[in-house]
């Protein structure tokens, strides 16, 4: 009996391979000791970007312009930002576009509202992007 059991054994090593080898778990040690550090950073990075824009509101009661509320949050104060502003009409159509500049300062969140002029009745009214003013367009 013990002896077929030891044949068994020999077969199944060589069809399955040894458990003897550990290298795999060298492989996932580094691995893990790489990927989790990398994914901690990305997580912290991505949720905490440099610019934040928050809408507050817009209001479109005139005709040929909208008003629009946003919250600005930017990890250096400091920094000026330009912001592109943007209204769209019902069919969701650009009718009006501003740039405007927001200086530096020493508070990191700042409440704005500007009025943005429009060549037809806007709906709604968006912050496209902002951007450092001295890195145009990235």
């Amino acid at each position: 009996m013990s002896k077929e059991l030891g044949n068994n054994e020999e077969l199944i090593a060589q069809r399955y391979g040894r458990n003897s080898s550990n290298s795999w778990r060298y492989i996932a040690a580094l691995l893990l000791l790489t990927g989790f550090p990398y994914l901690i950073w990305s997580a912290w990075h991505h949720s905490n970007p440099e610019i934040r824009i928050t809408l507050i509101s817009f209001q479109n009661e005139q005709e040929a312009s909208i008003d629009i509320t946003y919250l600005v949050q930017r990890r250096d104060p400091s920094l000026a930002l330009d912001c592109t502003l943007i209204a769209r009409d019902i069919d969701k159509n650009v009718v009006g576009e501003v740039e405007v500049v927001i200086p530096g300062s020493d508070q990191d969140s700042v409440k704005r509202s500007d009025s943005i002029p429009t060549r037809l009745k806007a709906v709604n009214a968006s912050v496209l992007k902002c951007y450092a003013a001295d890195a145009k367009g990235k």
